[in-house]
């Protein structure tokens, strides 16, 4: 449940993002060195990842909603499952770190290089106020509010973006050839609606979008706060930190807020928060 406090905090944001920009979409390219640097964090760690893609469903091809809404949301969630265990074992490893009392150099490298790939400005050298930076960006993304967004931006999988680019979450990238061209597209603008490799790439790069933008500062510092004071972290509270992902703005954080009702989604991440506490 929201506190005053929250809503007041909600309300601010809200004003202060209706004043900025309402471009919504990743401005990453293709070749985003930190994106880069990411996928180099990743691999770098000894945790074995788990192979969840299946064949992707024709979702066009079923016709009864419940069942293609039950495919979707099943399909979805092994890969936001997945992207978020891994994003939770680099946080560990952070918090490990922070414990010591010392750092061996190739650990303090390793914290830099991870400050460095999540766009942690003071990225320079270990400090009290690197970790807190870095630990407010390396932490997970509800699976209620990925799977509505993923469900919102793709039309249920069944959109040309996500069946020929596999991207389920509207990203764009502005290197010519780095997606596919939309049809609508506005003379003289230069984006593509970005490409991706598998749908579990599309997924990665949504939560470090999520993780790294400043577009989503709020988004973040909602998730920080309520973690401080142990209540769940939830799709219908950090979809306020979205004002900003959509156009619609307002319209587009209510919709998505009732997608996650309609769909009984919020029982995710109440379980994830009982798992953790």
């Amino acid at each position: 449940m929201m506190t005053r406090i929250d809503r007041y905090f909600l309300l601010l944001l809200a004003g202060l993002v209706a004043l900025s920009s309402w471009y919504n979409r990743d401005l990453q390219t293709v070749k985003d060195p930190a994106a880069k640097q990411v996928e180099k964090v990743i691999e770098q760690e000894v945790r074995t990842e788990k192979k969840v893609e299946k064949d992707i469903p024709d979702f066009a091809a079923i016709k009864e909603v419940g069942e293609k809404k039950s495919q979707f949301f099943a399909y979805m969630k092994l890969m936001i499952d997945e992207e978020n265990e891994r994003l939770a074992g680099i946080r560990q490893k952070i918090k490990s770190l922070r414990e010591k009392p010392a750092l061996h150099e190739t650990e303090e490298q390793w914290l830099l290089d991870t400050a460095q790939a999540f766009r942690v400005d003071k990225a320079l050298k270990v400090s009290d106020e690197l970790y807190n930076d870095l630990l407010n960006r390396v932490d997970e993304i509800p699976v209620s509010l990925a799977l509505v967004q993923a469900a919102n931006e793709s039309a249920w999988g069944t959109s040309r973006f996500a069946v020929e680019a596999n991207n389920y979450f509207g990203q764009w990238c502005f290197t010519p050839g780095c997606g596919v061209i939309p049809g609508e597209r506005p003379e003289g603008a230069t984006y593509e609606v970005r490409k991706f490799s598998s749908p579990a790439e599309s997924v990665r790069s949504y939560m470090f979008n999520l993780n790294t933008s400043h577009h989503y500062e709020g988004l973040r510092e909602l998730r920080s706060k309520r973690k401080l004071v142990g209540q769940p972290v939830t799709g219908p509270i950090l979809a306020h930190g979205l004002y900003a992902y959509s156009s619609r703005g307002v319209d587009y954080v209510e919709e998505l807020i009732a997608m996650i009702e309609s769909n009984d989604l919020l029982k995710y991440d109440l379980a994830a928060h009982a798992d953790q506490y």
